[in-house]
């Protein structure tokens, strides 16, 4: 299997970047690579919670023999990285002898990276990734299985399995992500709306504040990714809820073309209106321009993914926002959450510190770890015990849909990868700067059929 990857090499090489789509929806899109030391800061929490562990399992000795360990993720947000470097401090206290490097790469360079790293013999301990798009690394044997591994014992199950390939699971994730429309609610008090539960409520909604003067939605449309996470905060659920969960990979596979579906036609109907409540403006607006106009309420909704919340936070600590399942029907009922992975540590096959990996990892899924990540990062842990009473209210909204179960699993409707995830949201990127009366969606519908079918030859 190793052989096998190392002459896959190449091709990867040429994929690269356009694989890192599927890593880049929680990225800032920036592109520092640096080396950094675990920041020190009092953390008396998380580490009297790791000292009785350590009583209890008697694992990694805080006397023991020096050891590091070097941990490479590509987290863009600032929020994510404070808490990381939170956690990362209260572990030192409590493991002096446990050092953690950090390395930050881009997103954009990722896989490469990796590779390099691997073909080197130089692979992290511990690496970021979502394994289901990474299965040549797991396949290659670079990716160590974690099934029964004690930071996985209150993971939420439906996270778990995104993380699964061939039956084993190869990543901890330490935070359920979701994909939604995120919205102002002192606009929406102004405005005297409510939050919409139906499609057509939705849309009135946009209508509402369009005859104010004010439009509805932050679009990013000079952020690639952002483009699709716009279709994606609904489509998930929609094609689980209509049995079109393969389409996109259907289509990938030269299974059956976009072309004739009848529920393909609808999302891009509703995608094409999202981009009729847009300024000539909107095309400039990239991801990071997009979480200021948010936080500073220049629109009321931004659909995208939880990642920015952290950030939309940072920017305005005052601020009070909420968020709800982009409606697709008119059936409250089917509008269901998406939630996925986002933050995903995976650990190298090749690491010589099993023993203080594990460590770090169970450290990061204690409660007090679980709270600093949702506390910092504004991220909803993925410790099902966890309490979320003093969260931000948009994290009690998505903790109130997990528990009643009106979520969809991501894993469930897998993206286009590769080089055909790239072709699938260039298309959609030139779609939406379109004017109103050039959008066609049938004429969208037969490019992207023969984008794809032109990768696959």
């Amino acid at each position: 299997m190793r052989k096998n990857l190392c002459k896959r090499m190449s091709a990867l090489a040429l994929a690269a970047a356009m694989v890192s789509t599927a890593l880049a929806g929680c990225s800032g899109g920036g592109s520092t690579n640096e080396t950094t030391a675990a920041v020190t800061k009092d953390q008396p929490d998380a580490a009297g919670e790791a000292e009785a562990k350590k009583e209890e399992d008697g694992t990694a000795e805080a006397g023991g023999e020096e050891v590091t360990i070097r941990l490479v993720h590509y987290m863009g947000e600032q929020a994510k990285r404070d808490a990381l470097d939170a956690m990362l401090a209260a572990f030192a206290e409590s493991y002096p002898n446990i050092k953690v490097d950090v390395e930050v790469v881009a997103s954009s360079s990722y896989i490469a990276t990796y590779k390099n790293y691997i073909a080197a013999g130089e692979a992290p301990d511990i690496m970021f990734g979502k394994p289901q798009n990474m299965t040549e690394f797991v396949e290659g044997g670079y990716f160590m299985d974690l099934t029964g591994e004690k930071c996985l014992e209150n993971v939420l199950p439906m996270l778990a399995d995104e993380c699964t390939v061939n039956g084993g699971i190869y990543g901890f994730p330490i935070d359920a992500q979701v994909k939604a429309c995120f919205y102002n609610k002192k606009m929406f008090e102004d405005a005297n709306l409510e939050v919409p539960q139906t499609k057509d409520e939705f849309f009135k909604v946009c209508d509402t504040f369009m005859d104010q003067g004010i439009y509805p939605f932050v679009h990013p449309y000079n952020f690639i990714h952002g483009v699709f996470h716009e279709l994606d905060s609904f489509f998930t659920s929609m094609a689980a809820s209509t049995g079109n969960e393969n389409v996109w990979m259907d289509s990938q596979n030269g299974v059956k073309d976009l072309g004739g579906n009848q529920v393909v036609t609808d999302a891009m109907e509703m995608f094409s209106k999202f981009a009729s409540y847009k300024d000539a403006g909107d095309t400039a607006v990239d991801q990071t321009q997009g979480i200021q106009n948010f936080a500073a309420g220049q629109r009321p909704m931004y659909m995208n993914g939880g990642w920015l919340m952290g950030d939309v936070i940072a920017a305005n600590p005052e601020g009070e926002f909420g968020m709800f399942p982009t409606p697709w029907s008119d059936n409250a009922d089917d509008n269901k959450l998406w939630v996925g992975i986002d933050d995903v540590f995976i650990v190298s096959s090749q690491t010589e510190h099993k023993d203080e990996v594990m460590t770090l990892l169970e450290f990061f899924a204690n409660e007090d770890c679980s709270k600093t990540w949702m506390d910092t990062a504004k991220l909803m842990t993925s410790n099902v015990t966890v309490p979320t009473d003093n969260a931000d209210a948009f994290i009690k909204e998505i903790k109130s849909y997990i528990d009643n179960d009106r979520i969809v699993s991501k894993a469930l409707v897998p993206d286009y990868t590769s080089e055909f995830s790239t072709a699938f949201r260039t298309k959609l990127q030139e779609f939406v700067t379109l004017d109103d009366s050039q959008r066609d969606v049938a004429k969208l519908i037969q490019e992207i059929d023969t984008e794809i079918g032109s990768i696959r030859q």
